[in-house]
């Protein structure tokens, strides 16, 4: 008889964890598995790329703790019965845990944990909260080392109730140019000029992302080290008007374009030189670091969770701290260092492939469930 997964996500957008939940979900839908995701939230923007075997039910929540949709996804799961319930970060946990009490049996539940520090104290108090009512069959899949080491420690979790899994991504999708054409039209298109040094920042616009670090970190270095370098923004969310604005305060807005939303993601790191992440807290191993690599650029990212997992300082890239100096001080760094983009694609390959990342994830979850 088939296994019976239900994932429970607290929205399905554009998104990191949501793109490695297609991966996974993708990866497992030649084996005896059914599979279903319901979704907490309204955006759910990624539903349209998961297989069509993949059974799709929305159960949007008008308030954090909506009465309606704790009774829905509790009936869902009853009459789904499932052997897993596999959860995207420790809210839709929390929920399910809700969902499910009282009821019989010992359903496991597993958690992808995509966080690493948390944007305030009400988060970390909640996140204390939701690991000291894991289950004795519940377990939490780690996304890097570093991650696994911090939140062990952060919240005393013991050993039993954890593994570490690092992310991966689709080398077939994510490659070098085919041609130099697409990068030079994209260029074009953004007005950018042809030879011009380009640092892309793929993200949602929100705060610990720190686009408006990033602008700052622009400005210094047209001013301290010389690089008129153009810093291509792709990407949307609630702070992009402002951070359009904050552009022409800091009369960087020549130098700093805005891309939006885009659904394919590629031309756009085959237009660049370098891929930074500035993000200050919340970033875990990053997917879109993943896929510039793959795309032959060397990444500038501030030391926020699995970075240093990720990067070897002068092979792929540099680590810096999250202040606007340093920063710049490694953007300059990257500039002139005459990376080899083969190499960088190949560290990616060998390391980070999704093939190695969902045949772990297959192996663990047809391993263990409540059957």
């Amino acid at each position: 008889m088939p296994k019976r997964i239900l994932y429970v996500v607290p929205a399905f957008p554009v998104g990191g964890a949501e793109k490695f939940l297609i991966m996974l979900t993708q990866a497992l839908v030649k084996e005896p598995v059914l599979q279903t995701i319901v979704s907490l939230g309204a955006d759910n923007t990624l539903r349209n790329e998961l297989d069509p075997a993949i059974h799709f039910v929305p159960v949007p929540r008008k308030s954090r703790f909506d009465l309606k949709a704790l009774k829905s996804l509790r009936k869902i799961i009853k009459e789904y019965n499932p052997d897993i319930i596999f959860t995207l970060n420790f809210f839709s946990y929390f929920f399910v845990r809700l969902a499910i009490a009282g009821r019989r049996g010992n359903t496991s539940v597993f958690i992808s944990y995509q966080t690493t520090i948390h944007l305030n104290k009400k988060e970390q108090w909640m996140h204390k909260l939701y690991t000291s009512i894991l289950n004795k069959k519940d377990h939490i899949l780690f996304t890097s080392k570093n991650q696994e080491e911090f939140t062990v420690k952060e919240y005393k979790i013991p050993s039993r109730f954890y593994s570490t899994i690092i992310n991966g991504i689709d080398l077939h999708k994510w490659h070098l140019p085919d041609n130099t054409q697409i990068g030079k039209d994209t260029r074009k298109k953004y007005g950018i000029p042809e030879n011009s040094k380009v640092i892309i920042l793929t993200a949602g616009f929100r705060h610990e992302k720190n686009h408006e670090g990033a602008i700052r970190s622009l400005k210094i270095l047209h001013s301290k080290y010389g690089f008129k370098a153009y810093l291509l923004l792709v990407g949307g969310g609630n702070l992009f008007d402002q951070t359009i604005k904050y552009a022409e305060d800091q009369e960087m807005k020549e130098y700093t374009k805005f891309a939006g939303p885009q659904e394919n993601v590629r031309p756009f790191y085959w237009a660049s030189n370098v891929f930074t992440l500035c993000s200050t807290a919340v970033e875990t191993f990053s997917f879109a670091a993943l896929e510039a690599m793959a795309c032959g650029l060397p990444c500038v990212l501030t030391e926020i969770g699995g970075a240093n997992e990720m990067i070897v300082e002068g092979l792929n890239g540099y680590l810096s701290q999250t202040d606007d100096e340093s920063i710049a001080l490694n953007w300059s760094k990257a500039l002139i260092n005459n990376f080899s983009a083969d190499t960088i694609h190949e560290f990616t390959r060998k390391n980070f492939s999704s093939e190695r990342m969902t045949d772990e994830y297959k192996a663990f979850l047809l391993n263990n469930s409540s059957n």
